[in-house]
């Protein structure tokens, strides 16, 4: 039996590197958006929704007491509260975190997915000088991801007001 020969370890792409290091900070910043930004954002169509406040109840378990104590030791409140004040407080700071939270994900992930096809193309193009393969297509995917997740943020954040009330009930 004849052992397997090492091939040499060729360099990764950057464009691959970037695109998914890019695409993973999409991917974090949308999930923000829809998982914690309607407990930030003053007025928010989904925080009017739950017919809540919109702020998380008392913690129950451990860990959670254990992070409100934290957050309360360290900041001197909740930072859900902190940050609902200051964005009904100003409304640059409520833009902000809505570019934040819906726009700059979208873009990131389209650019992202952008970047993965031009990587995988500068790759093939380039023989047996780059690899990068795998990072490229994962940027593909997790930019896309980003963004559409983004994208049903933007249209159910501005464009749910404007539904008749038939729909939204």
């Amino acid at each position: 039996m004849v052992p397997a020969a090492h091939a040499p370890k060729l360099p990764t792409h950057p464009l691959a590197l970037g695109a998914f290091a890019l695409s993973l900070f999409a991917l974090l910043l949308a999930s923000y958006g829809s998982l914690d930004a309607e407990k930030h954002l003053a007025g928010s169509p989904l925080r009017e929704a739950r017919g809540s406040a919109g702020l998380p109840a008392e913690p129950a378990h451990w860990y959670e007491r254990a992070l409100s104590r934290g957050e309360t030791s360290v900041f001197g409140g909740r930072i859900d509260s902190k940050v609902l004040a200051l964005t009904s407080r100003s409304k640059v700071a409520n833009y902000s975190l809505q570019i934040v939270a819906f726009v700059v994900p979208l873009v990131a992930g389209v650019v992202a997915a952008l970047l993965g096809g031009w990587a995988m193309t500068a790759i093939e193009r380039s023989a047996t000088r780059y690899s990068g393969s795998l990072q490229a297509v994962f940027a593909q995917l997790i930019g896309s991801f980003a963004a559409i997740i983004a994208g049903c943020m933007v249209l159910s954040y501005y464009v749910w007001p404007l539904l008749p009330s038939l729909y939204t009930t």
